[in-house]
C-alpha cells in the first residue's frame, strides 16, 4: 500500500514535527526504514530540526520511548520503527503482539497519533524486500504520520 502523496504532501508540515522512535535490533533493516521516513518528511516539508530520532535496542522499548518522546519533545505525531523477524527471533509471537497492544494503548490515551511502522516478518530476507523501492513502510509510515496530522488540524479548524 503507498498512500496518495498529494494527501501527505497537503498536510500542513510547517508547524509539524514528528518524532521517530527506531529499535536497533536487525540495524540493516530499521536504518533503512529510518532514512527513507526522515526524507518522506522533508520532502513533504517538514523541517530537519522537526524531526526528533532516537534509538532504542529492541522493538519492545518502542512503546516506552515514544510515549517519553511525545512527553519531552511534544511532537504532532510519533513513528514507531522496528523489525522483528519469525526466523530470527525467538520472542516473535511476544514482540509482535505486545507492541501493537501497547501502540493501541498510547493511540487511546495520547494526545498524538502514534504510527506502527513495524516489521513482522517470516524471515529477514522478507523484511528487506519492504526497505527498498515504492511501498518502503519507512515512507509509508512517515505519509501516514503527516495524514493523521493532516486530519487532526482539519478537525481543529472546522
Amino acid at each position: 500500500m503507498n498512500p496518495d502523496p498529494a494527501a501527505a504532501s497537503s498536510a500542513n508540515t510547517t508547524d509539524a514535527s514528528v518524532g521517530i522512535v527506531v529499535s536497533d535490533w536487525h540495524s540493516e533493516i530499521t536504518d533503512a526504514l529510518l532514512k527513507e521516513a526522515v526524507v518522506t518528511l522533508e520532502r513533504c516539508g517538514v523541517e530537519k530540526e522537526d524531526i526528533y530520532v532516537a534509538h532504542v535496542p529492541t522493538a519492545m522499548e518502542l512503546p516506552f520511548a515514544a510515549r517519553q518522546m511525545s512527553i519531552e519533545q511534544e511532537p504532532s505525531a510519533v513513528i514507531l520503527l522496528g523489525c522483528s523477524t519469525q526466523a530470527e527471533d525467538p520472542m516473535f509471537p511476544y514482540v509482535g503482539q505486545t507492541v501493537c497492544q501497547s501502540l493501541t494503548q498510547l493511540n487511546l490515551h495520547g494526545d498524538i497519533p502514534y504510527i506502527f511502522g513495524v516489521l513482522l516478518t517470516p524471515t529477514l530476507d522478507d523484511a528487506k524486500r519492504l526497505t527498498v523501492g515504492p511501498g518502503n513502510k519507512g515512507e509509508e509510515s512517515a505519509e501516514k504520520a503527516l495524514r493523521v496530522v493532516n486530519m487532526m488540524v482539519g478537525l481543529v479548524n472546522s
